[in-house]
């Protein structure tokens, strides 16, 4: 641009001086022009969870993606060669990615599961093609972006899903399982791990890989001392393992991760088994290691517990749940293998109190609140604690096993849910996801 400038403005001084412009022979220089180089086109595309949203046609030519993170977690954004850093949510960043050329072309978020729930879109680069042309990749089932309604069509929706809570759906995971008692006291547990379809809320029935035919698989519970047998029977396609994720003290031959603690994964068709004693209390998750970055999200995993965790002095707790929650895989965000309205709802009279494990085998933290009643802390990761503490809300990270008691104070429905909105609520108005209630009578 400086060397255009500067040609201009000699030409002017050539007129100005009396001439046309032109140079007389062997005494002026003629100055090339410089071709400024084409100015990108810019594209815009959004991420959440877990969607990508932009366009899918673009001409050819030098182009700027121009990526910008709404979810409530960190995203990135991949196109052949090129990628952004993690963004955060509200961050942006401004990818080059040079001329593009005439093809099909698939963008992904690179974060550790993601592509796998949805966060892919595929575009086309082609001559003449509307760049206004947007789409959606991903299973966001129609939460990401934005959704023009009216109050009274987004009041209809949020109405019609309240309303059907709490709604039926085919199987339900985390089972107590009864043990096969051996004739020296071993407690044998057979989990077989199969794919199987799995009903997530009404009508939406998904791809999902599972112990026994549940997700969450069946819940073991057995007492410290106890020897344990652990028979896994793998019908899948693909290599697998059992890991028991906070089980205390448990040997190496049951870690369960292949060409590390055992001598390969279990491949398929075949049977694994590890027997040990229980020493101490636990308060762990089973699930699969290898190749867990598929299996898992999409639902194999489940609840071991060994003994008590105790209670302080003062509290009528009448019952013990387990809380797994997810977010990835083709089970999406639910509590327990269900989205709501299909999640189950705990109903205490007021004074008793519920053992709550909360179990976190997804890929983002969870801050679970609860409405007006109080929870009190008693263990993390199966540790008591010495000094139990109150909340309303507890974060619960990917991994994490937290133990408390819900006390039932004042009568009514309070919600239950986790506090990161894009889980629960769409923004056409319906509610789902990560939604339960606790019913306090009288």
């Amino acid at each position: 641009m400086v060397a255009v400038v500067t040609a201009f403005l000699a030409g002017m001084a050539a007129v100005r001086a009396g001439g046309d412009g032109a140079s007389e022979p062997g005494t002026g220089t003629t100055t090339p022009r410089e071709t400024p180089q084409d100015t990108p086109q810019v594209v815009t595309y959004t991420l959440n969870e877990f969607s990508i949203t932009g366009p899918t046609e673009i001409p050819p030519g030098p182009t700027v993606f121009e990526v910008i993170n709404e979810g409530a977690v960190f995203h990135n954004l991949k196109f052949e060669g090129f990628q952004t850093p993690d963004l955060n949510n509200g961050e942006s960043h401004m990818l080059d990615v040079g001329n593009l050329e005439p093809g099909t072309y698939t963008i992904t978020c690179e974060v550790p599961g993601h592509a796998g729930a949805g966060m892919t879109l595929d575009i086309t680069v082609e001559e003449g093609a509307d760049p206004g042309s947007e789409g959606s990749g991903g299973h966001d089932g129609g939460h990401g972006g934005s959704v023009w309604l009216t109050w009274q069509e987004l009041e209809e929706n949020m109405k019609r899903s309240v309303q059907t809570f709490p709604a039926r759906t085919e199987g339900l995971g985390a089972q107590l399982m009864d043990p096969n008692v051996l004739p020296d006291g071993t407690k044998e547990f057979h989990l077989v791990v199969d794919e199987i379809k799995w009903e997530v809320e009404p009508g939406k029935v998904v791809d999902g890989i599972a112990y026994n035919g549940q997700i969450p698989g069946p819940t073991i519970k057995v007492d410290v001392g106890d020897r344990v047998k652990i028979v896994v029977e793998n019908r899948l396609d693909m290599i697998t393992s059992w890991h028991p994720h906070g089980l205390r003290r448990h040997p190496i031959e049951a870690d369960g991760v292949g060409f590390i603690t055992q001598p390969t994964p279990i491949r398929p068709g075949e049977t694994w088994e590890v027997s040990f004693i229980v020493p101490e209390e636990s308060v762990a998750m089973y699930h699969g290691h290898d190749m867990g970055l598929h299996q898992v999200p999409n639902g194999l995993a489940g609840a071991f517990l060994v003994g008590e965790m105790p209670i302080p002095d003062g509290w009528d707790v009448v019952g013990e749940e387990v809380l797994v929650t997810n977010d990835s895989g083709n089970i999406g965000f639910s509590l327990n293998g269900k989205s709501f309205p299909a999640t189950k709802p705990y109903v205490l009279k007021q004074g008793q109190a519920l053992m709550v494990h909360y179990m976190n085998e997804g890929l983002m933290n969870h801050p679970m609140h609860l409405h007006n009643n109080r929870q009190l802390v008693i263990a993390k990761d199966g540790f008591p604690l010495e000094s139990p503490y109150y909340v309303d809300t507890l974060d619960v990270a990917p991994g994490e096993r937290y133990t408390v008691l819900v006390l039932a104070e004042q009568p009514g429905t309070w919600v239950w849910h986790c506090h990161i909105f894009s889980h629960v609520e769409k923004p056409d108005g319906t509610m789902f996801g990560m939604i339960t209630a606790l019913i306090v009578e009288e």
